[in-house]
């Protein structure tokens, strides 16, 4: 877990609020354009004379790029220092270090640094994120999208805190050849062929009862196997009336397109038909359902319109009118309540804007009411890494502690599910740790497992497995 650490340097003389100047070392790639435009919004002064003209003192000299020696001595360092970037951890170029961390099967780290004239260097921003082993291209060019914003991110904390603000960076050493890795990415293109080629994925849900902190998913008493020309996934179990049931996505592979289905659950370990609950015309998954005084409300992930709605049960299971808009024109998944502390906080991914990764990047907003007006954490994205970002299903406390279930889509969509202890969720700040996990691996063919929800006596989770393509016909 990455601690942000206040630090003044006696070079960080400047009133954090007055005008900064920032020298760019070349003019920027195309993958750092949205970061300077975010740059000038800020209403700082971006210096891009190539080589500099004169000797006028700066505020930072930023490099787009790895650390390179000849650059630093041409440019020199503005009062923060010389910012430039790592990848993978280390000072290589970023599709070099993408292949490393594929061949590894990590995630891919970016982070900007910070060098002195003493040669002392501070880590100001540290991100993972997700890394498609057979397309190492896509990955790079997410991860660049998301660094292109980190200098803005850092400069902000900097007006905020009234000083630097480092992280304490996660080290890394992967130490491969260029021929391993090269062989590792061709051998996942091959497997991918492979399956696209001969297999289908197939979410299944298992549904169990008790409140271990992390259930046992092969101690189950329910096992919902979809039919062959479909998938179920994203499973939330609700207690109404006596009854058990379990909402959930429903995707038949013929529209991929997702609806939101109710199944119940009976004692014999058997379960009900899907009865549908929401099926407009876009995309729905993640039913993420909540009671609140005598009430029950659904927050589905309905991305494609980009729009966060809250719905309210008017019959159940069948029938939901809207109950109010939370977020407008956001690129979102998974959205997910919690009531704490006296406010509602909403945490979320978003992403694809200027092509950042929907997995990476989480973030939170806060509301006095459920209906309220809704406010962005002032350190949004308040968590960069993909490793376990993406909420994975309800919120939870225990014993007094809270929990936050996560997705690990470091090395791909939905790879396991982490649970992370809340250490801190106030409108100042948020951090949380990691105290476990379930890997795919509790069930042989199982490949990805992405959700662990609760009702108050019952838990879910979902798997997803590979079935021979001939099986849809």
């Amino acid at each position: 877990m990455v601690t942000q650490v206040g630090v003044n340097f006696k070079m960080n003389e400047l009133e954090p609020n007055a005008m900064l100047k920032i020298r760019l070392t070349a003019t920027p790639p195309d993958w750092a354009e949205t970061g300077v435009s975010a740059l000038r919004q800020m209403l700082l002064e971006i210096l891009e004379k190539n080589p500099p003209i004169d000797d006028a003192p700066v505020d930072v000299v930023l490099h787009f790029g790895n650390y390179s020696e000849t650059v630093n001595q041409q440019y020199g360092y503005g009062r923060l220092g010389f910012w430039f970037f790592r990848f993978g951890g280390q000072d290589l170029d970023a599709v070099r270090a993408a292949r490393r961390a594929a061949a590894a099967g990590t995630a891919f780290e970016t982070s900007l640094w910070a060098r002195f004239p003493d040669g002392h260097c501070v880590c100001l921003y540290q991100s993972f994120g997700q890394l498609d082993l057979f397309a190492i291209g896509r990955s790079v060019a997410r991860s660049l999208a998301k660094a292109a914003y980190f200098p803005e991110r850092a400069l902000l904390r900097y007006r905020s805190k009234g000083a630097l603000v480092i992280c304490i960076a996660e080290e890394l050493a992967i130490c491969l050849s260029d021929v391993a890795c090269y062989l590792a990415e061709l051998g996942a293109i091959l497997r991918k062929a492979a399956h696209m080629l001969f297999k289908h994925k197939q979410w299944f849900v298992v549904v169990g009862r008790g409140q271990d902190l992390i259930p046992d998913p092969n101690k189950g008493e329910w096992i919902l196997n979809p039919p062959a020309d479909s998938f179920w996934a994203d499973p939330f179990p609700i207690e109404k009336d006596g009854r058990v049931w379990i909402l959930l996505e429903v995707l038949p592979f013929a529209t991929q397109r997702g609806h939101l289905a109710a199944v119940e659950l009976f004692a014999d370990g058997s379960h009900g038909e899907t009865q549908i609950i929401m099926m407009p015309e876009s995309h729905l998954s993640y039913p993420f359902v909540f009671g609140w005084q005598g009430e029950l409300y659904l927050l589905p992930e309905a991305g494609e319109s980009r729009e966060v709605t809250l719905w309210k049960c008017e019959q159940f299971p069948s029938r939901w009118t809207k109950a109010a808009t939370l977020l407008t024109d956001v690129c979102f998944s998974d959205p997910t309540l919690i009531e704490h502390g006296g406010r509602w906080w909403l945490f979320l991914t978003i992403g694809e804007q200027e092509g950042i990764c929907l997995q990476d990047e989480l973030h939170l907003y806060y509301a006095d009411s459920l209906f309220g007006r809704w406010t962005p954490h002032i350190e949004n994205p308040i968590k960069s890494d993909a490793r376990n970002s993406r909420p994975a299903g309800n919120m939870f406390y225990r014993d007094g502690v809270l929990y936050r279930p996560a997705q690990d889509c470091a090395t791909g969509y939905g790879k396991a599910t982490v649970l992370n202890r809340v250490d801190r969720l106030d409108t100042e700040g948020f951090s949380e740790t990691p105290v476990a996990r379930i890997d795919a691996g509790w069930r042989k063919g199982c490949l990805c497992t992405h959700t662990l929800s609760r009702s108050e006596n019952y838990w879910a989770v979902d798997g997803m497995h590979l079935l021979p393509r001939w099986s849809l016909f």
